[in-house]
């Protein structure tokens, strides 16, 4: 059973020293084979699972193909690359949080999101089926167990302001990656740092019974993609080669999960043979991704909202997570979708 983290803030260090050095030349999308083929190099942010449905199903059925690109989808060798990565030119696009692009702001990366992934949050409150608690209120005197990671610290404390507890009526417990282990074994009654389309469905089909699950959005926390597709900002302004083969790739990838959200049998076929999770877990986490990823009536696949990106952004500075002021406008970009949001 594979565990799933959120991020932790970018090594101001390592970037400044990067970009000190110039040490990275800008990696500009090349042909392969054919003239009319061109190379994009996509860095992952985990290893594959069911958050990347709408990119492997693209891959699979020949979407990126059609459209005259040969995409090579990378497992990262440590999970603060991604973003640093795309902000260096080392690969073409990365799959990032929202949150991180706010760090990678303070830490002065040139990066925007030129579409979601996941649009919605996946991190959670993830109580203990044996506890039967249905509403937030119910938590005091449970023990909420924590990755040690800003970010869900955050959110635990946002469960103590929207709930009016203490954290003698919740404490906490830093259990590091251990999530669901913690659960398993009773060491904890919930844990903040799941998210709802993995460690829960891992916790149901383990205790055989569904886990309360309360998304960060139910907590106080603003509504935000927990997934996005990152470029370049600096090389979108100045390689006109580059921002022709992210705007084929955002046409072939819309198109592709709109596809995937109508064929959740097919696409749990395809992360069977993608990813290293279970037939078990698959057939049950990738049709709720799906129903997740699936836009909101009156809503377009990867479209950004910036006035909820400011919003998430201000609520990180609120909670200390970043010392800036954000500034969503240079975050995030709809120009490359393939329609108007």
């Amino acid at each position: 059973m594979l565990s799933r983290n959120t991020r932790a803030s970018i090594s101001a260090a390592l970037g400044a020293l990067l970009f000190a050095t110039g040490a990275v030349a800008a990696v500009a999308p090349s042909t392969a084979g054919a003239a009319s083929t061109t190379s994009v190099t996509v860095e992952l942010d985990w290893v594959p699972n069911p958050d990347h449905v709408s990119l492997y199903y693209a891959q699979d059925k020949g979407y990126f193909t059609k459209a005259g690109l040969s995409v090579s989808l990378e497992v990262p060798s440590d999970v603060a690359d991604p973003i640093k990565l795309v902000g260096l030119n080392k690969v073409d696009l990365a799959v990032s949080y929202e949150s991180e692009m706010f760090y990678g702001q303070q830490e002065g990366l040139p990066v925007t999101a030129v579409s979601t992934i996941v649009p919605v949050p996946l991190n959670s409150l993830i109580v203990s089926p044996k506890l039967h608690v249905t509403k937030l209120s119910q938590m005091d005197g449970k023990t909420v167990g924590i990755t040690g990671i800003p970010s869900d610290g955050a959110m635990y404390e946002m469960l103590l302001r929207t709930t009016h507890l203490t954290t003698k009526q919740v404490p906490s417990v830093n259990v590091g990656e251990n999530l669901v282990p913690s659960i398993l074994s009773g060491r904890v009654d919930a844990i903040v740092g799941g998210y709802r389309n993995v460690e829960a469905i891992q916790i149901a089909q383990e205790m055989g019974q569904k886990p309360t699950v309360f998304p960060a959005s139910e907590l106080g926390v603003p509504s935000y993609a927990e997934l996005v597709l990152v470029a370049n900002r600096n090389r979108l302004k100045t390689d006109p080669a580059y921002g022709a083969a992210i705007k084929k790739f955002l046409s072939a990838l819309s198109a592709a999960t709109t596809a995937a959200i109508a064929d959740p049998g097919g696409t749990t076929t395809i992360m069977e043979h993608a990813s290293q999770y279970t037939t078990k877990f698959l057939k049950v986490s990738v049709p709720y991704t799906l129903s997740l990823i699936k836009p909101a009536p009156g809503q377009k696949v990867g479209c950004m909202s910036e006035m909820a990106w400011q919003s998430f952004g201000n609520w990180m500075k609120s909670q200390t997570l970043i010392t800036i002021t954000p500034v969503a406008s240079v975050l995030t970009t709809d120009a490359y979708l393939p329609y108007s949001c």
